[in-house]
């Protein structure tokens, strides 16, 4: 039950202790068993339907183990993924499930349909608490906003047993946040974020859509419109730059807000202001029975993150430049110039800069001198180094693409100092490149350029004697650089 620093991803100091998700476990246990005795509505709601309450502490204790479990074993994704799965379907077979939805009037009440938006709910607030735990205290005190919000809304809508529920969990965590505010003594590890998601999730159903008409959808929505905001901005980073939705990096919203140059604290305040907000208009539109509420708020909040390219911009602007490329690719354009009589298509190259301020630029422009001299018909460069704070996304392919039967493909990891730094992607025509030729004098061009990776490395770094630094390859060489280790880095 300890963290260990891997110089990569968990880049805190020392070892610091994961108990965190059984403590908030224990102590949300202890406050829901003893609720029945101090109020008399939940003892006689528990002796007429005890499964809300033994049905939710089986999901969490086993939400909790799963946690703990890949805190100590490194789950794969699509592993922890399935046992998130089967908590899930548990806990919508004890109840916790949606009766209904209504958007502005569109209500939708198939009884397969709302279990399998249940299930889906589940697991999006369980990942998008989880993805949010990036940063000392960040996870339990968004956490504690939202258990606060839901209680609130539980208590106004007569929901004594669900308000109880969340006011133990938001207690749990604002005693847990002693120990986790920056600088954090403990973490919450898997199981403690994978678990406040949980448990907010399945009380938010039985809070705002439990009954026998559909109630809107919106305000549950408005209160986690932070982490999920987060959660989507991740994933269709990493889709579109051709990376595993599991995989890590340094594009949170806690990390764009830190290179604003907010410091740990100053990023928490910041982020639980706008929870906050999203979790207030969640609560007034419940009040007036108003989704438009709720939905100003998050929209609001978004539109600031966006607008002042706190967060999000990037992702979007990379998906509004997919879009174009994909509508500019329906219509075919010609160069004026040929060769030996055949058009010369234009070609299409693309930029983005996830985080840091290397120049990356300068590799990537000869990457594509390479790809147009040899007539190659795409080629990728993708750099993702969280240790570092970097990532670099870059992609140039013709204009007119031939059908994927015709092309070869190839992919090349790049590594420095034993750990990944990328990869290079390229494609060619079958018909027209002899593959290997190409290969040989990409490693070629690659080794010319080592000088100038391992300066950027090396600046990144800071690192102060650069001879004791060596080289940085493509796999196949066993070369690396030296470096101190990031012991100013936190997790």
């Amino acid at each position: 039950m300890v963290d260990h620093p891997d110089a990569h991803r968990k880049l805190h100091r020392e070892p610091i202790a994961l108990c965190g998700g059984p403590v908030i476990l224990l102590s949300s246990l202890i406050a829901a068993s003893f609720t029945p005795f101090f109020i008399e509505a939940i003892r006689l709601a528990f002796w007429r339907d005890p499964w809300p309450i033994l049905g939710l502490s089986i999901g969490a204790i086993s939400i909790v183990a799963l946690g703990m479990f890949d805190d100590r074993y490194a789950l794969r994704g699509r592993q922890k993924l399935l046992g998130q799965i089967i908590v899930a379907v548990w806990m919508v077979a004890c109840g916790y499930s949606m009766s209904g939805i209504d958007v502005f009037g569109f209500e939708i009440t198939s009884p397969v349909l709302m279990v399998i938006i249940s299930i889906l709910w589940l697991l999006l607030t369980i990942n998008s608490l989880n993805l949010i735990d990036g940063a000392d205290g960040l996870c339990s005190s968004v956490g504690w906003i939202a258990s606060t919000g839901i209680a609130a809304m539980a208590t106004l809508g007569g929901n004594r047993l669900e308000g109880a529920l969340a006011a133990g969990l938001a207690g749990a965590l604002l005693g847990f946040l002693v120990y986790n505010f920056p600088p954090a003594k403990v973490f919450l590890g898997d199981g403690g974020s994978m678990l406040i998601g949980l448990i907010l999730g399945a009380l938010a159903m039985r809070t705002s859509l439990k009954g026998a008409t559909a109630i809107s959808l919106l305000g549950p929505v408005a209160i986690f419109a932070i982490p999920f905001f987060d959660s989507g901005m991740a994933i269709l980073r990493r889709k579109l730059t051709g990376r595993s939705i599991f995989s890590t990096d340094r594009g949170h919203i806690h990390h764009s807000l830190m290179r604003w140059g907010l410091s740990h604290r100053g990023l928490i305040l910041t982020i639980n202001i706008l929870c906050t907000i999203t979790a207030g208009g969640a609560l007034f539109g419940y009040m007036l029975k108003s989704e438009l509420v709720a939905l100003l708020s998050t929209l609001t909040v978004i539109a600031c993150l966006v607008a002042s390219r706190a967060f999000g911009y990037t992702e979007l602007r990379l998906l509004s430049n997919r879009v174009y490329h994909f509508c500019g690719s329906l219509v075919p354009q010609f160069d004026a110039s040929s060769i030996d009589g055949i058009p010369k298509f234009h070609g299409r190259k693309h930029t983005v800069r996830f985080q840091g301020n290397r120049r990356w630029e300068t590799i990537w422009n000869a990457i594509i001198e390479f790809a147009d001299k040899h007539d190659l018909a795409k080629v990728s460069l993708d750099l993702n180094v969280p240790w570092l704070h970097e990532g670099f996304h870059a992609n140039w392919s013709r204009t007119r693409m031939p059908d994927d039967t015709h092309l070869w493909r190839t992919q090349l990891p790049i590594f420095a100092e034993s750990r990944s730094l990328g990869r290079l992607v390229l494609a060619g025509h079958m018909d027209n490149v002899d593959s290997v030729s190409v290969l040989t004098e990409l490693a070629e061009m690659m080794e010319s350029l080592q000088p100038e990776i391992l300066i950027l490395i090396s600046e990144s770094l800071a690192i102060p004697n650069l001879n004791q630094a060596s080289s940085v390859t493509l796999v196949g060489d066993s070369t690396s650089i030296s470096s101190p280790p990031l012991a100013s880095l936190r997790k």
